[in-house]
């Protein structure tokens, strides 16, 4: 990768907490971007993101002296992570008193005062240690709304980051226009939306970074049965512009509230917990259009990994146009933080993300001396994508790797698992295989002239973030009949709309299925094993491939079918 460096400052943005990552950007061009957890192989892995930095700059071919930046996202928060162990690590009980004391802390925090400019200054002399340079800190929140609006490409826009806390808040809210972010409110990290949804997911069993799993038993439950319980313990304030959560000593497991939901149905709780979400939400994001008479919402944060939340705003009457950041979580904060920085240095319009394939790619020398030395049984095929359709026509699970890896939770075809749509009971057989326990069923990739008809409110305001797997739509009633593996109870399902003119040779494989089956949609799940992040290296995928028991992979030019080879050879494949 050749770097223009006419296009603008060369920026290295770093993000330091659980989801560490890093990016480097040049101008408004993102070049580069990883999560440490593809590199170390630990899921949420945080801390210094020390092998991401140098994968980025890896990547962009430039070394530190060359930076014109550095730039960290968070003001206060990651101290602990440079001064040692940090106190919230991983796994932890959103109930128990070091997390309370925790949010507590950062809650003091936000509001400013000595202690809060003491941080911050011993935050920026450790990190220019470090660097051996002046290292630039940007807010948490306000490097989620420019990670969303500056990727968006609508000139103007409401930016919404709500997450459980970041910098002394959950969420705050922006007018965006021209190119800048102006801070309309804030809601401080003691009633965070992220720790009502966290503790209704480990009251359910759920690891605390995986409240999705809520969201997918949603659609199993009946809302109504506890809804006024949730109305207790997660609500706005009147002007709407705050959240409220019931004070910490009442949201204790052994509280009399939480003992009943704990005695209910995990898919009523569920569906109680995110009908209840969505509903403050919903209203929280209405004062922000109804304040600025903005029609297009930009989001970023944890929270709006939720895809459900995301379709109700969709939904509204007022919204014309809504994107979700592709990297929402923390993982897009090391590119939000450059954003920021960049933005205060030099005009820069908002530009519509074109792909998110900024990670690691190998070549195929790189990739035929993995092969070898598995000893995996492989042929070089001359047309791969030809094959892959073939297979996922006959009804072979494939798995894909090619290209850079995706940046953001998804995967998007580049480190993918892929099938065939009309299979109801892949989401049981396949899942076993793969070790994970799903409640919402795989996501479809869909060719894009064939979206409007596949979904009866996709549109242009959505179409350019339905590419990133970011928000469920109404399924048409051909896409329930033809692809019903991929459409939830509730008759929506979480697209990634796929374009020949981002992704060709994903395109292809699509257009290739379509030709022979009749359905212009497969289903497309992140190449892993449960527990583990999405394969990054030629091995890691030829490790994922043998454990999952799957019936192809397709890595680089090679066609792998199984785990041990006769001989190190290899033949062609048509």
């Amino acid at each position: 990768m050749t770097i223009d460096p006419t296009k603008g400052p060369l920026v290295l943005g770093i993000h330091e907490d659980t989801n560490a990552n890093a990016a480097l950007l040049c101008g408004g061009t993102i070049e580069a971007a990883v999560a440490e957890e593809r590199l170390t192989r630990t899921k949420f892995q945080g801390g210094f993101p020390a092998r991401a930095v140098a994968e980025v700059l890896r990547l962009g071919g430039v070394s530190a002296a060359e930076l014109d930046a550095v730039v960290a996202a968070n003001r206060y928060h990651f101290l602990p992570r440079l001064a040692g162990r940090a106190p919230i690590e991983g796994e932890h009980d959103l109930f128990g008193p070091l997390h309370r004391g925790w949010l507590a802390l950062q809650d003091h925090l936000g509001g400013g005062g000595v202690a809060a400019r003491c941080m911050e200054h011993l935050n920026e002399r450790l990190l220019a240690r470090r660097f051996a340079r002046p290292v630039d800190l940007i807010d948490h929140h306000t490097a989620h709304a420019y990670s969303a609006y500056l990727t968006s490409g609508f000139p103007e826009a409401l930016a919404v980051s709500v997450d459980n806390l970041g910098d002394g808040f959950a969420a705050k809210t922006f007018a965006c226009r021209g190119g800048r972010c102006e801070l309309l409110w804030g809601s401080r990290a003691q009633n965070s939306p992220g720790q009502f949804y966290g503790e209704i997911s480990q009251l359910l069993g759920f690891h605390v970074l995986m409240a999705g799993k809520v969201t997918g038993l949603a659609a199993r439950g009946d809302a109504r049965k506890l809804y006024p319980l949730m109305e207790r313990l997660f609500a706005l304030e009147r002007d709407e512009t705050d959240f409220r959560l019931l004070p910490g000593l009442q949201r204790r497991r052994s509280a009399p509230l939480f003992a009943e939901l704990a005695a209910a149905s995990r898919e009523d709780v569920s569906a109680a917990a995110q009908q209840r979400l969505e509903d403050v939400l919903v209203a929280y994001v209405r004062r922000g259009l109804k304040e600025t008479k903005l029609s297009h919402v930009v989001l970023a944060g944890g929270v709006f990994a939720n895809v459900l939340v995301n379709h109700r705003l969709w939904s509204l009457p007022e919204v014309e146009g809504l994107f979700v950041h592709p990297a929402m979580s923390d993982q897009g904060m090391a590119v939000g933080a450059a954003l920021t920085h960049l933005s205060a240095c030099m005009p820069l319009a908002p530009r519509a993300i074109a792909d998110v394939y900024l990670g690691p790619g190998y070549d195929e020398e790189e990739i035929g001396r993995a092969v070898e030395e598995a000893g995996a049984r492989a042929t070089l095929c001359r047309d791969i994508d030809l094959r892959v359709a073939e297979l996922i026509a006959e009804g072979k699970v494939v798995a894909r790797f090619t290209g850079r890896m995706e940046y953001g939770p998804r995967a998007l075809g580049h480190r993918s698992i892929l099938y065939h749509t009309g299979d109801p009971s892949v989401n049981d057989w396949l899942n076993r295989r793969l070790r994970r326990s799903e409640f919402m069923p795989f996501a479809p990739a869909v060719l894009a002239e064939y979206a409007p008809r596949c979904f009866t409110d996709y549109g242009p305001g959505v179409a350019h973030t339905a590419r990133f797997m970011t928000i469920t739509l109404r399924c048409a009633e051909a896409m329930r009949r033809l692809s019903p593996a991929v459409v939830h109870l509730d008759g929506t399902a979480r697209p990634q709309v796929v374009h020949e003119e981002f992704t060709p040779g994903f395109h292809r494989i699509l257009r290739l299925v379509h030709e022979r089956t009749g359905v212009p949609s497969i289903i497309n799940t992140s190449f892993n094993m449960h527990g583990e992040p999405i394969v990054c290296t030629p091995n890691d995928a030829l490790r994922s491939f043998a454990a999952g028991r799957l019936d192809a992979l397709a890595l680089g030019p090679f066609l792998v079918t199984g785990a041990r080879a006769n001989s190190r050879g290899r033949p062609s494949c048509r």
